[in-house]
């Protein structure tokens, strides 16, 4: 009898467990809470691994399905287990101009200073000269210079979102409507506010600023021999992407989490117009897949998160391995 009342007790908890309600996720932002969220093809334990998503990072949600969300990841839709997401964000229709971006809280407009007259709200065109507009001749390239900027499917704040774009994405310019860029990014065209993309003339490369390749460098030094863990973001123990990954937040800037997706980011760089702050990738032996990333220091030399050596530590650009399986570079300017 003892026995049947422990198993009756134990059928009524698990049914009191499975009706509990389940918060559902909205369309918007969430964050992963897990070490490395497999980020799938389809929402099933069978679908293709598109890519690993780490701790903290930020991903579009388009859809909770239950047990999996349909969700947006580097300009990808794929799938993600709904119980390792938190809601960051709800998506709210806008009503005014462009806001500022989640990542950043609005500035309050600065109050006028009692003591002194009002100051007229548009200038007099003689009292100061206009600054010439910057010339732009399209398609050219743009680098945004917000977090978390809406990507459009027409220009105007009614439009569908079709995704975000991070501070030191580079998209494709091809012309200006009013207050917006036509852009093209990963073959997909639409629109994002003018404001938070900086165009480049042809050929120009931005500069990197001296300040972020100051810190971003500072950082990677002070975790010299820490050692290699892969998917590790902290000084505890870092993998290669995740070195670049928490130098570039502690410096103010968020990259995406994976070489794959930072070498997305920013500007291409020649190898011979390499600059320290610059990140520099590589391949897989015997692959032509981004495998490897680093942040170079200047004189031909950078600091990465060794596999071989299991530790944080400073390489030589030069070296025959780094020579053959050179990828390529990119410059991010925050």
């Amino acid at each position: 009898m003892k026995h049947t009342r422990k198993l009756l007790a134990a059928f009524l908890l698990a049914a009191m467990m499975l009706t509990l309600p389940v918060l559902a996720l909205e369309p918007g932002t969430a964050t992963v809470k897990a070490d490395a969220l497999r980020f799938r093809a389809g929402p099933s334990l069978d679908s293709e691994i598109l890519d690993l998503v780490y701790d903290g990072s930020v991903v579009e949600v388009l859809e909770d399905l239950g047990e999996w969300c349909r969700v947006r990841w580097n300009g990808q839709e794929g799938y993600m287990s709904s119980q390792y997401l938190v809601q960051a964000t709800v998506t709210q229709p806008e009503t005014s101009a462009e806001p500022e971006t989640p990542a950043q809280s609005e500035t309050p407009a600065e109050p006028e200073p009692s003591a002194q007259p009002e100051t007229p709200p548009e200038p007099e065109p003689s009292a100061q000269p206009e600054t010439p507009a910057k010339e732009e001749t399209f398609p050219c390239t743009g680098v945004l210079t917000g977090d978390a900027v809406r990507f459009r499917a027409g220009p105007g704040l009614d439009q569908e979102v079709l995704g975000y774009f991070f501070c030191g994405n580079q998209v494709s310019v091809l012309a200006r409507e009013g207050d917006w860029y036509q852009v093209q990014s990963g073959g997909t065209t639409g629109y994002l506010f003018a404001e938070y993309v900086e165009t480049m003339a042809p050929g120009e490369t931005p500069a990197v600023s001296g300040d972020l390749a100051k810190s971003v460098i500072s950082l990677a030094k002070e975790n010299l021999g820490v050692p290699y863990v892969y998917g590790g973001t902290s000084p505890e123990g870092f993998d290669c992407s995740g070195l670049v990954y928490y130098c570039f937040l502690k410096s103010g800037v968020k990259l995406n989490r994976t070489a794959t997706g930072q070498y997305q980011q920013g500007s291409y760089v020649e190898k011979s117009a390499l600059q320290p702050g610059d990140l520099v990738f590589f391949v897989s032996p015997g692959t032509r897949s981004i495998g490897h990333v680093g942040i170079y220091i200047g004189d031909n030399e950078f600091i990465h998160a060794s596999t071989g050596s299991r530790k944080i530590m400073v390489s030589d650009l030069t070296s025959s391995y780094y020579v053959t399986n050179y990828y390529g570079a990119r410059r991010i300017t925050g």
